[in-house]
């Protein structure tokens, strides 16, 4: 069974990942589905720092890697007892793993296979952060496997607030351009918002400056109106191609707006943003770089980046 592998390192946002990851196993459990099996990893490198002075016997060298790999070790299972203590559960739902190694590669290593990687977005210390930047942004760059970076505030935002069709309804938000990779990340939400009975906001952001011009536009810039059609009758495609079109519980947004101050507003109070890893020009591209970095680091709510 696929397993969901979250780095730890004892820091809220760490916690806070773990604590996401457990209630994510849960909601896989009650609609159904086998819940995976939630591995917390504490990932660690150890450096000269941890050794003695001078040349290192080679004895010596085996004491303290093996000391510090039980010092981890215990770390972990405490990071594990506490959420679980405050959360509820049976030991059994987490495994504790510490791991050694660069931070970045040991995570990936150990979710190789796994349904999904789970991050705080900032952590700290020597245990290998994870901060939005070295390690987050790598894992999110180099993983072959969605991953979801977990704020630890998810009540505080500067975005504003978003509109809401249904009123107290959950939403999970999508951003969308129409290529392959936000299908992927169209799919992938849709799954969530099922799950959740969330309704479903695709949105799909643009602006003329990337948008170039209209298929029917010979040397001249069609008024805003026209591109605002434009961009909605590729999103219904879009999601007709998906097979949702038509249904009441997604809601198709088109957004004039910069993409990730749009997806940002939208997010707002949701329970998830996903967004695809790499996307098309045009409609303000969501590929990882200048606008899911922002999205990243600003996102109100979980967000999750699926692979293609």
């Amino acid at each position: 069974m696929s397993t969901i592998v979250v780095g730890v390192d004892g820091s809220p946002q760490g916690d806070a990942a773990l604590t996401w990851a457990l209630r994510e196993a849960r909601s896989l459990a009650a609609s159904g589905a086998a819940a995976p099996p939630v591995r917390a990893v504490l990932a660690w490198d150890l450096s000269w720092m941890d050794g003695p002075e001078g040349v290192w016997a080679a004895a010596t060298a085996r004491d303290t890697l093996a000391a510090r790999k039980a010092e981890e070790q215990q770390r972990v299972a405490a990071i594990a007892h506490r959420v679980l203590r405050r959360e509820g559960g049976e030991p059994t739902e987490i495994e504790a793993v510490e791991v050694s190694g660069p931070i970045v590669t040991a995570l990936l290593e150990e979710a190789d296979g796994a349904a999904m990687l789970v991050i705080g977005r900032r952590g700290l210390g020597r245990l290998g952060r994870l901060l939005l930047g070295s390690v987050s942004a790598g894992i999110v760059r180099q993983a072959h496997l969605p991953v979801t970076v977990v704020p630890a505030e998810t009540g505080h935002h500067d975005a504003p607030e978003s509109p809401d069709p249904t009123p107290g309804r959950a939403r999970v938000v999508v951003g969308v351009d129409g290529s392959p990779a936000s299908r992927t990340a169209l799919q992938h939400a849709a799954e969530v918002a099922a799950r959740l009975g969330a309704e479903l906001h695709a949105v799909m952001c643009w602006q003329i400056t990337t948008m170039g011009l209209l298929p029917d536009a010979q040397g001249w810039v069609p008024p805003e109106d026209a591109y605002q059609k434009h961009v909605a009758g590729t999103l219904s495609t879009t999601l007709a191609a998906s097979g949702l079109g038509g249904r009441e519980d997604v809601v198709a947004i088109v957004e004039h707006a910069p993409a990730a101050r749009g997806l940002l507003a939208h997010a707002a109070g949701a329970e998830r943003l996903v967004v695809g890893s790499r996307g098309l020009g045009g409609f303000d591209r969501l590929l990882l770089g200048s606008v899911s970095s922002q999205v990243l680091e600003h996102a109100p709510c979980p967000v999750t980046v699926v692979r293609t």
